[in-house]
This record gives C-alpha cells, structure tokens and sequence, in this order.
C-alpha cells in the first residue's frame, strides 16, 4: 500500500434503488469498488443537450407574465379594474406570441441545440 497513487476520494448518496442498482452491477461484475467505478468512468458516455438562446428567452419572458399576473391579481384586491383589464390585454398578447415561438421551437426542438459529448479518457 505504500505505492498507492489514488489519494482522491468522494462521497456519493444514493437512493436505496440506485445503491441496490450499483450493488447489482457491481457484484455481477467481480472487481473491486474502486476497480469497477474507474472503469464505470473512462468507458461511459454522457449526453447533455444544451438549448440555444431562444429557449431562455422564451421562459424569461414566461416568468414575466408571471409577474403580470401577481400584478393583475393586486390592481383586482385593490379595485383597480381598469388596470386590470388592460394589463389582461397586455398578457394575452404577449401569451399568445410566446405560444406561437414555443410551437416553432417544439417542432423543431433539435436544429438550435448544441450537444456536449463527454467520453472516458
């Protein structure tokens, strides 16, 4: 042991389906915990799919009929009708805007994503 050269470690929590999940995988397997997990990480590969700028615009201006309706909801208590209604107005037309940009980009959902790929060594 004193030629080790792992000096790293981590802890990582799991649910008692995914312990019982790496208990299966990792006994079928016959090696070791370290053995099995350093082979886990060089040969896996991990897809995360990151959407381009339109998609954050899209809930960002989501978040802000959001607001529009806390905002509506307090000009009601308050009796403040016809700012209501005009903020009503204001809301549909910005819904019905985001819902025709959503339909585009749902149809479409792959051509504005970037794909990062990441391998084992």
């Amino acid at each position: 042991m004193a030629n080790r050269t792992r000096k790293r470690a981590f802890c990582v929590r799991l649910t008692d389906d995914e312990y019982s999940l790496w208990l299966n995988k990792h006994k079928s397997s016959g090696m070791g915990n370290t053995e099995y997990f350093i082979k886990l990480l060089k040969n896996s590969v991990i897809k995360v799919y990151s959407f381009s700028q339109e998609l954050n615009n899209l809930c960002r201006e989501l978040r802000k009929i959001g607001v529009n309706l806390n905002q509506i909801a307090y000009y009601c208590n308050a009796g403040y009708f016809p700012q209501a209604e005009q903020e009503i107005k204001n809301i549909y037309a910005m819904y019905s805007d985001i819902m025709e940009r959503l339909k585009i980009f749902l149809d479409r959902p792959l051509i504005n994503a970037r794909i990062i790929e990441s391998e084992g060594e």
